[in-house]
């Protein structure tokens, strides 16, 4: 049974290294390709471009990059996954299948699981755009020390700066944590309540014979949203690790 579940977990670990291949822009193992990449995506003119490279020479700009790629990309595959979620909601889920919220009409529920992925992948492409204008400014530096520093002006000072760097992993935590919960919503509604969208007009026999098809085919739609559950959690943790780990800065 452990080997079955490994074989499992590593087949399931494969798909997701191709889904994020298909869905996510900005590839490249060095820098320059990236940024190559970068400007592609962006659509950057010759001074974005320059700024750009000048970000990628500054004292930590090669990581500041690094992390802002990856930003990108996570909310890319994002992106994508919420957008198919709506259309799935749309073609294979009827809530009201299931007998305890048969008295709900099904278009109430298809307006708000619908309205609430598209309304997530809006959320990832936003901060995809963000990702974009915050890769021209570059990294926030640290406030040059003097003997001032000691005073307790230029140490609130120093601590704003702190809460400012932190606050990026705190929206992280939010919108991944806002992630994990919905691909969970998808994940449970897609199984439960599968049912192909105006099946009630077709005839019982037509509807028998689809029905099982219809189950085999949400069933990897279901574990892949359980599966981007776990992940976005995972990253809720990383993100308060670093939250964390830049907040131990602050000056008492």
């Amino acid at each position: 049974m452990t080997n079955l579940l490994q074989k499992a977990w590593s087949y399931l670990q494969g798909a997701n290294d191709y889904w994020d291949d298909k869905t996510q822009p900005v590839h490249g193992n060095t820098i320059a390709e990236k940024l190559e990449n970068l400007t592609t995506y962006f659509k950057l003119d010759s001074g974005d471009q320059a700024d750009l490279q000048q970000v990628a020479n500054e004292d930590g700009g090669k990581a500041f990059i690094n992390r802002k790629v990856n930003d990108v990309n996570r909310n890319a595959s994002h992106r994508t996954a919420f957008a198919a979620n709506a259309l799935f909601q749309f073609l294979l889920v009827n809530l009201s299948s299931i007998s305890l919220l048969g008295f709900v009409p099904d278009s109430w529920f298809k307006v708000l699981l619908i309205g609430a992925n598209l309304f997530i992948a809006f959320l990832a492409w936003r901060r995809i755009r963000n990702s974009g204008s915050q890769l021209l400014k570059g990294p926030s530096e640290e406030p040059d020390w003097s003997f001032w520093g000691m005073f307790r002006s230029n140490r609130r000072k120093h601590n704003q700066h702190i809460k400012d760097l932190a606050e990026p992993h705190k929206i992280r935590m939010r919108d991944e944590r806002i992630f994990s919960i919905m691909y969970m919503v998808n994940a449970v509604t897609i199984f439960f309540a599968s049912q192909l969208i105006l099946s009630g007009y077709l005839p019982s026999i037509i509807r028998g014979i689809i029905n099982f098809p219809l189950f085999i085919l949400t069933i990897p739609l279901a574990i892949a949203n359980a599966y981007w559950a776990f992940k976005a959690n995972s990253q809720v943790v990383k993100a308060a690790t670093e939250r964390g780990s830049t907040l131990d800065k602050l000056k008492l």
